[in-house]
């Protein structure tokens, strides 16, 4: 990396479009700026022209990576609020991200659909479990992420998996069928394709998932999961 390719990278971000950075591009800038750190040290003159002009170079070089960064973080959260309300949720150029922006766009995804499914659609749709109404009708129901053991599946051997299980009034079986129905229509199984980042799902729990792992996810998480190409749907 030095200040010409990090100039024509500053440049390429002033448009809408999503470009692909070079690997490891803010590891190489961090390498740049120490370079010339190390450089400015070894003058013993702090006064002379030579070390000015690095100065000058030093300090634009954090300036740049800090615009190109605010840069594609807006990008990147504004593609992610697109999506959240687009029911054919288009990835456009989501393959132009590095691993921490993907990570950025998902964990903003996220966020939206859980404020969405608690704000939003307990108004427009009054008979969905997340609605007031619902609520006053004293169905309860906790949702815990646990770990289980289980046997041979379609994923491979016997495997450590993150799961959720209801935990319900022992003392009410009418309350556990239906705490019972509501897992089975509210939430999918689905295998994890690659590590994600700690989010909270609309069932107010934080996961964390991995890829190849087998969870059990609300309903809309596992579907926008699916959407991304992050998470494979098992089905019965």
């Amino acid at each position: 990396m030095d200040r010409n390719e990090l100039k024509s990278i500053l440049r390429e971000e002033n448009s809408s479009a999503l470009r692909a950075l070079p690997n490891g591009f803010y590891r190489l800038v961090d390498e740049y700026i120490h370079e010339l750190e190390e450089e400015i040290r070894k003058i013993s003159n702090p006064r002379s022209a030579e070390s000015k002009i690095l100065e000058d170079e030093l300090q634009s070089a954090i300036n740049d990576v800090e615009t190109i960064f605010i840069r594609r973080v807006r990008k990147v959260t504004s593609r992610a609020t697109s999506n959240a309300f687009s029911s054919s949720s288009p990835r456009q150029d989501l393959d132009k991200l590095l691993p921490a922006e993907q990570a950025v766009y998902e964990a903003t995804l996220s966020a939206i659909q859980v404020a969405r499914s608690q704000m939003l659609e307990p108004i427009l749709d009054p008979a969905s479990s997340a609605s007031p109404e619902n609520d006053r009708k004293g169905v309860k129901q906790e949702v815990n992420p646990q770990k289980v053991t289980g046997g041979p599946t379609a994923t491979g051997p016997a495997q450590e998996v993150s799961a959720s299980t209801i935990i319900t009034d022992d003392e009410n079986r009418d309350e556990t069928e239906i705490a019972k129905r509501n897992i089975n229509e509210e939430y999918f199984v689905v295998r994890i394709l690659k590590d994600l980042p700690t989010f909270n799902a609309v069932d107010k729990r934080n996961y964390t998932t991995h890829a190849e792992d087998v969870v059990v996810l609300p309903a809309m998480n596992a579907n926008v999961l699916v959407k991304r190409g992050a998470a494979h749907l098992i089905t019965k």
